[in-house]
């Protein structure tokens, strides 16, 4: 079975190797360890019978001595995903003998194997993955796994004397589409995040899981299913709950696959936020994504690299925070913007240009205008990202929205986005805090031909534009049922 783009993966967590390396971060119960073992019978493979998960990653190598216990133990079931049509990618890591993990994958039938940052030549199918702080951008690989995700969610008890809170005493969120959408702008290939459950002491719902999906895939990633061992011992134990939890899991990863489309799609953002993303520019401006997604103000991706090439026309704002001035070309660039009508907010090393202008509030910028339209130049070394994007969407203004989103507690306009050929769009929405939000209204800039409601799992509704009494565009209630953690609005022009 060759892996093709669309797949729908799992971590398949078995066998020796995963018992060693468990073993390494604290006890195993002999509980945990016989889910472990008994995940590698090929009949554990049922589980996947009707539901859209197509490959399996297994732990491969580690560069630990129970590589080959591994590799030789697995093969069973991987002979057994073979004859069901599954991919299976063997995973390598650490310090493992690169070479003799791809001979042995060979040998076994895989279908291909994913190594950290690999570069080198094989005519074995390798997949480079890399942590987020050091993807493998340059990759052919026809997916790109990436680490260091995190769980999606509030952070449990946060609040104004938590550490856990954020800025203004608001619960931390933790979110992983600012990074997807980072990595779909430098990349064509699908991105892959990898993240397992919260530790022990965490009982998740089928909604977390739900969640954990719908935050990858809305911003057009997809995550790499991990269970946790709780969920593993009661489908092995044939819990009813937990099978309920699975087949939500299904539900969610098929309505995904259905819509995959969606993806392609580009942002109607009207921020622009410019920078090579790397090293210390990642933390700051990819906190800047992270809290602006939180704002529901919504961005482009600009990699400075293609920044030269990239098109302005539809942006209003753009973002510069990275700690190097920028080359001559692209300031340049930015400068044209400004003096069309556009706004810039930079840090201080950008300097003094333009006339004094007044921002109408408390703001850690200085602001001058500048053609026909503004600079707003930070006035100290760039520290705090939340300030930074409360004041840049201050400073754009609530005119310059293309969609608000009313009585939706703790939510996030994951993505507003239309398809490459502009006839339709799509506006998906997510609500963090586990709770049931009250009906909740969408506003969009203007008024499209029709709009139908999506919810995984369910068939679309059409819904009906209103007019909104206190602005230009139009107002769609969405019934109470949509009162979920995800919903999707489809609009055609």
């Amino acid at each position: 079975m060759t892996l093709i783009a669309g797949s729908i993966p799992i971590r398949w967590q078995c066998g020796p190797l995963e018992i060693a390396k468990r073993e390494k971060t604290g006890a195993l119960s002999a509980e945990e360890r016989s889910v472990i073992e008994r995940w590698l019978n090929p009949g554990a493979l049922d589980l996947l019978r009707g539901s859209p998960v197509d490959c399996l990653i297994l732990g491969w190598a580690a560069g630990l001595p129970q590589d080959a216990e591994q590799q030789r133990s697995t093969a069973p079931l991987a002979g057994e995903a073979r004859r069901r049509g599954l991919s299976v990618v063997g995973w390598v890591e650490g310090a493992a003998n690169r070479e003799a993990a791809i001979a042995a994958a060979r040998a076994a039938g895989l279908t291909a194997v994913a190594v950290e940052g690999f570069n080198g030549r094989s005519d074995f199918p390798v997949i480079p993955w890399g942590p987020r702080s050091n993807a493998p951008w340059e990759s052919a690989g026809v997916v790109l796994p990436v680490t260091e995700n995190v769980w999606p969610g509030l952070q449990p008890g946060a609040g104004s004397q938590d550490p856990d809170a954020g800025p203004t005493s608001l619960p931390w969120l933790d979110s992983n589409g600012w990074y997807v959408q980072l990595a779909r702008a430098r990349v064509r290939a699908p991105v892959w995040l990898m993240f397992d459950p919260p530790g022990k002491g965490r009982i998740l719902r089928a909604q977390d899981y739900s969640m954990a999906i719908c935050d990858s895939e809305a911003p057009g990633g997809r995550w790499v299913i991990s269970l946790d061992d709780g969920l593993r011992a009661g489908l092995l134990a044939g819990s009813s709950s937990a099978l309920e939890t699975w087949q939500a899991i299904a539900r969610t990863s098929a309505f995904f696959r259905d819509h995959q489309e969606w993806s392609s799609y580009r942002s109607l953002g009207r921020v622009g936020v410019i920078s090579d993303f790397a090293g210390e520019n990642l933390d700051f401006s990819g906190e800047l994504l992270n809290l602006m997604a939180r704002r529901d103000l919504l961005y482009q991706v600009i990699w400075k690299s293609q920044a030269a090439t990239a098109p302005l026309t539809d942006l209003r704002a753009l973002v510069y925070a990275d700690t190097a001035p920028p080359a001559p070309p692209l300031r340049r660039k930015m400068l044209e913007f400004v003096e069309q009508g556009g706004l810039l907010v930079t840090g201080p090393k950008w300097g003094t240009q333009g006339r004094p202008a007044t921002a109408g509030f408390n703001t850690i910028f200085n602001v001058s205008a500048y053609g026909k339209g503004r600079l707003a130049v930070a006035k100290a070394d760039l520290s705090d990202p939340w300030q930074f994007s409360v004041d840049t969407q201050l400073l754009l203004s609530h005119r310059n929205d293309v969609m608000k989103i009313f009585n939706s507690s703790s939510s996030g306009c994951t993505r507003f986005a239309a398809s490459p050929d502009g006839k339709k769009a799509v506006l998906q929405g997510l609500s963090y805090s586990g709770g049931r939000s009250s009906m909740r209204t969408v506003w969009t800039w203007r008024q499209f031909r029709s709009a139908r409601l999506w919810l995984a799992g369910a068939a679309p509704v059409t819904l009906q534009a209103q007019p909104s009494d206190e602005f230009a565009g139009a107002e769609y209630h969405l019934p109470e049922a949509a009162a979920q953690p995800y919903f999707a609005l489809e609009f055609e022009v």
